[in-house]
């Protein structure tokens, strides 16, 4: 099995960019989606574990500022959960692509996915994987 945390505030995975270079197109993954997978890759134990995985991640992104303070305490309480852009499964491609090689050979081994994305007053990123 492999666990660990991240305190850092969840980032989606972005779509590639295409440049042009010398007359060629080129595609790059964005600076900020860069960043954020190497954040992950850093806190990953290298474990190369073999065979179906089962994944569960947790993403505890900030709560909004300029919200009440009952409204705060009901996020904090999970009453209220993150509904809006970006997408769940963003989340997730940005986190699985930055521990393939790390965690496991790679992410076609993952069978099985458990997401859940919630406010956070720490933001952070939780990620377990285990073989099924």
């Amino acid at each position: 099995m492999v666990s660990f945390t991240v305190k850092i505030e969840p980032v989606a995975k972005a779509r590639p960019r295409v440049s042009m270079r010398h007359g060629r197109a080129f595609a790059y993954t964005p600076k900020k989606s860069a960043d954020y997978e190497r954040a992950i890759a850093a806190e990953c134990p290298k474990a190369l574990m073999e065979g179906p995985l089962a994944l569960s991640l947790q993403f505890g992104i900030p709560i909004p500022k300029s919200w009440s303070k009952k409204k705060k305490a009901d996020a904090v309480a999970n009453v209220i959960r993150p509904t809006s852009r970006p997408d769940i499964d963003n989340y997730i491609k940005a986190v699985m692509d930055a521990v393939n090689g790390l965690a496991y050979h790679d992410d076609s081994q993952v069978v099985s996915i458990f997401a859940k994305l919630i406010y956070a007053e720490n933001p952070h990123v939780r990620f377990e994987a285990a073989r099924v």
